[in-house]
């Protein structure tokens, strides 16, 4: 990853160095996505590059086969040396011999759960990563509060600041058959003309095929995670937050995971124009 990363570097420096807001202008993606690339923290996936190599004026094809090598490179440290995924394991955990007390805040409904988790959305410093699995689109729910998480979450990511502010969202678009559903897939269209001037938002998609919702978490910087929980009818909804750096560490492997194969959400819907 940090090879891949110097060369993307390299080709930046041969292309006069443009600022990263300017790449990122071009790229249709964050400020921070672009740093987070150039300096190694995350790989970037082969739609990100293509965005990169044209930005900078080469050609993405002549890219593909160091974006492959880089990724068969990084799958492989993913691994043991009998070839199994080895389960990821948080950088510098404590010594807390084997037990560990967590104090959770419990939230017994929709608003107390989503006025929670806004509160702490607002005072965000520098990343946010949510996921969004469910059965019915976000614009269905009727609570205040669930509308005003969503609504707060953008306008954290569009605040204008000198931050290095990130939002990235993994949207799950529920599927029977190989059929999205409708009134997901009609959401997530109006989705992407919404925070498609965003430069330091971006979604991904999560092809959904249980007949149920998935677990939705929150990641707020590095420090609290909340966990929501739905119930039958599509307004219950229940779930916890806890504030611990190795706890979080654990869901932001968890996301990194999820995040890294998936589709980004333009890409995802010209693919289903047609549906």
């Amino acid at each position: 990853m940090a090879a891949f990363a110097e060369q993307l570097r390299e080709l930046r420096l041969r292309c006069f160095e443009p600022t990263e807001a300017r790449l990122a202008l071009q790229m249709k993606c964050g400020r921070s996505s672009v740093s987070a690339m150039l300096n190694g923290r995350r790989f970037p996936s082969w739609e990100l590059t293509c965005a990169f190599v044209t930005a900078c004026g080469e050609e993405p094809g002549d890219w593909l086969d160091r974006w492959r090598d880089a990724k068969r490179r990084l799958d492989a440290l993913r691994r043991d040396p009998d070839g199994r995924a080895a389960p990821a394991r948080p950088a510098a955990l404590p010594d807390v011999g084997g037990d560990a007390l967590l104090a959770a805040t419990w939230y017994r409904s929709n608003p107390e759960f989503y006025s929670a988790a806004a509160r702490s959305v607002r005072s965000a410093r520098s990343e946010i990563r949510v996921t969004y699995t469910r059965r019915y689109p976000p614009d269905q729910y009727t609570t205040k509060a669930s509308a005003d998480y969503f609504a707060d979450i953008l306008a954290w990511a569009r605040e204008d600041t000198e931050d290095q502010r990130s939002v990235r969202r993994i949207i799950g678009i529920p599927e029977t058959d190989g059929v999205p559903d409708k009134d997901v897939l009609a959401w997530a269209r109006r989705h992407r003309e919404e925070t498609g001037d965003i430069l330091n938002y971006e979604a991904s998609v999560l092809r959904w095929t249980a007949a149920a919702d998935g677990l939705n978490m929150a990641l707020i910087d590095d420090s609290v995670v909340f966990l929501a929980f739905s119930g039958g009818s599509r307004q219950k909804l229940n779930g916890f937050s806890v504030q611990d750096r190795t706890y979080m560490s654990y869901f932001a492997a968890y996301f990194e995971q999820l995040w890294t194969p998936l589709q980004p959400l333009g890409t995802y819907l010209d693919a289903t124009a047609g549906q």
